[in-house]
């Protein structure tokens, strides 16, 4: 399968694909087809972030799945794709696939091992590589690994995972190997292992909100039929309490659970607040525990191991011992063996899940171990006979670029979140142009780090409020931002639903950022995957690609426009960014250079007709616009938030 690179042209040691190789379009020709060129076109390496599970429902069970997606691999097509991320597909816990429980298996639930291979063989025919979602920094609770190591101490799976009789003590002692040294690791949580066991009494205080636990040597009692509050423990067993007095309730019963208990108000909803738990610390027989229902964590029992866990109980962080050595740990090569299978079926690229926190924030270890991830997937890539070198980006969430730039030295491309909250906060405050120079900021870090480092620039993604949500549904800003997206250097990815304008909140819940796919005017929508929390009244005919497509002002029209235009000049395509300083503050000024090609960008961030005289470029030869752009010679008028491009 072909594998493209587009990286700076002054790095032509490090390109892939030469920018020669790009297919022209005569100056003075504006592309505004939605469709690509039908030949050598695919050269701007969009890749298009894919949640399988709400993206294209081919068997109407409610789950996306991947013969939807296959189904669906014209409108990649269509929007100048040449790569799709997607979201976990291997075998997990929950609906998101971050709490993988079987990395060598599949979800059943999005199809066979057939069907996956079916999407690598035919998206390949298309010129789109498959890249995976992995999770290295933990497994699901679920995991039979995690079961195992917990079940019985002297498993091997005990060194998968990251445990401690006294974690206070060990810490202090340096042995917790994850922490690479590190006195606190700025996020997670130690959570005890429940092996308690035994006829326990259980008695719930609901005007207190507190939780005794003591032993008991009276009588177990059978669940009350007639119970409002029950308790709920082991492997899904759930005791309904007898209320002994006005607000006070009971049970004794024989207990056995791995990892400790919880409290309910429904048998049939987690939801509004009817799950009852505690707040990550453990309970001790004969002590009063304060319950709640807003963080409701499982409550363990005090005494004997502990487990780590960066993000929550359900998914226990992988221990790969000391960093120095982790590709030799028996969690890496267990790891690496189900890389190597997805691998030699064709997946040509990886998204590395929460790089941060495999060694807990501390750089030389996590820079360690991608180093010695990325070697192993790229030889293997490269023994199966793979092209150039295997495509692998991290999610390097940090706060600045100078903390994300040390990430290049182990993997050939990051994530640049910097670089869509820089651009919404210009496009919110309607002044472009500085928004250049903090991209050209960013790059120069990552270039002394890499030299041909691959800049993965985005606006919003999974984890993240809606780009439209943060630029106030105004679909104006939401064309605008998919123009710079598809004008800036690097490798761009578009977030599933993005192109349609889709908002949505993340503190309204995770499901409504991840919507499915709209595909028709009067088509319905998946429901199952995301329990049913959709915003419907966003989901109007109107907002579907069958509408959008119809509409050439559509924002989806815009993505293709753009993309097409991407794809179509090696300097959009490939090209390295300089900026021009704009004698207006909204319009934001660059070109694009490569092997002898040159581009003028000019947006107008703001609300208001922008008017600049440029010295030295002409814009008499358009070549792509969105919104009112007038001009001739080197005076260029931009409409409210409109975009052009210029042949040089």
């Amino acid at each position: 399968m072909r594998r493209f690179h587009i990286v700076a042209c002054a790095a032509a040691a490090f390109v892939l694909l030469s920018c020669s190789a790009c297919k022209k379009i005569p100056a003075g020709t504006e592309s505004t087809s939605g469709q690509q060129p039908e030949t050598g076109s695919q050269l701007a390496d969009i890749t298009y972030q894919v949640n399988v599970y709400s993206f294209a429902d081919f068997d109407g069970d409610g789950w996306g799945d991947f013969r939807g997606i296959i189904e669906h691999l014209d409108y990649f097509k269509s929007l100048g794709v040449s790569a799709l991320w997607l979201s976990p597909v291997q075998s997990a816990m929950s609906y998101h696939g971050y709490d993988v429980i079987d990395y060598s298996a599949l979800n059943p639930r999005f199809g066979t091992e057939e069907d996956f291979q079916e999407l690598i063989d035919r998206a390949g025919e298309q010129g789109i590589d498959i890249y995976m979602d992995y999770v290295l920094n933990h497994s699901g609770s679920g995991n039979p690994w995690f079961q195992q190591a917990c079940a019985d101490p002297g498993s091997k799976y005990r060194d998968y995972y990251v445990f401690s009789e006294n974690p206070s003590a060990d810490v202090a002692a340096g042995k917790v190997d994850n922490y690479a040294g590190a006195a606190s690791p700025g996020m997670g949580a130690w959570y005890a292992l429940s092996d308690t066991a035994g006829r326990l009494h259980f008695k719930w205080d609901w005007n207190a909100r507190t939780m005794t636990v003591t032993a008991s040597e009276e009588a177990a009692q059978a669940s009350n039929p007639g119970a409002t509050k029950w308790l709920y423990y082991g492997d899904g067993k759930l005791a309904g309490l007898y209320e002994t007095s006005s607000g006070i309730f009971e049970i004794t019963v024989d207990f056995s659970s791995s990892w400790g208990f919880l409290l309910r108000t429904s048998t049939t909803s987690w939801d509004n607040g009817t799950k009852w738990g505690g707040n990550g610390t453990a309970l001790t027989l004969g002590t009063p525990y304060t319950v709640n229902n807003s963080s409701a964590k499982d409550i363990p029992f005090s005494g004997g191991v502990s487990y780590f866990a960066s993000f929550d109980s359900t998914m226990p962080d992988l221990n790969y011992g000391p960093y120095t050595t982790a590709a030799s740990s028996a969690a890496f090569k267990d790891l690496a063996a189900s890389a190597d299978k997805w691998i030699n079926m064709g997946v040509n690229g990886m998204r590395l899940d929460a790089v941060l926190w495999i060694y807990q924030k501390q750089v030389d270890a996590n820079v360690a171990f991608l180093t010695a991830w990325y070697d192993h997937c790229n030889a293997t890539y490269k023994a199966r006979g793979g092209t150039g070198d295997f495509f692998m980006v991290g999610e390097a969430w940090t706060d600045t670029p100078p903390e994300m730039a040390p990430y290049f030295k182990a993997l050939p491309s990051n994530f640049d979140f910097h670089f869509w909250w820089n651009l919404k906060d210009a496009i919110n405050s309607g002044q472009g142009a500085y928004f250049a120079d903090k991209v050209i900021y960013s790059r120069d870090l990552f270039k002394a780090q890499r030299a041909g480092f691959i800049d993965s620039i985005k606006l919003s993604n999974h984890d993240e409020n809606r780009a439209a949500e943060d630029l106030g549904r105004s679909l104006e800003k939401e064309k605008l931002a998919a123009a710079v997206l598809l004008t800036s250097p690097g490798k761009p990815f578009i977030y599933q639903g993005e192109e349609l304008g889709y908002w949505g909140k993340k503190d309204n819940g995770d499901e409504f950022i991840r919507t499915p796919i709209k595909w028709s005017r009067s088509g319905g929508i998946m429901l199952e995957s995301l329990g049913g929390k959709v915003d419907k009244e966003m989901l109007s005919p109107e907002i579907s690609v069958e509408a959008q497509t119809e509409d050439p002002a559509s924002l989806l029209n815009v993505y293709r426009k753009f993309a097409g235009a991407r794809n179509s000049y090696k300097a959009l395509a490939g090209g390295e960014i300089a900026s021009i300083l704009s004698s207006n503050r909204a319009v934001a000024l660059w070109t694009m250079s490569c092997d002898g090609q040159t581009v003028l960008v000019a947006h107008n961030f703001s609300g208001n007709v922008a008017s600049i005289t440029l010295s030295g470029y002409s814009v008499d030869n358009l070549l792509v616009s969105n919104g009112v752009a007038t001009g001739k010679g080197s005076s260029l008028t931009l409409g409210a938030y409109a975009s052009a491009v210029f042949a040089q």
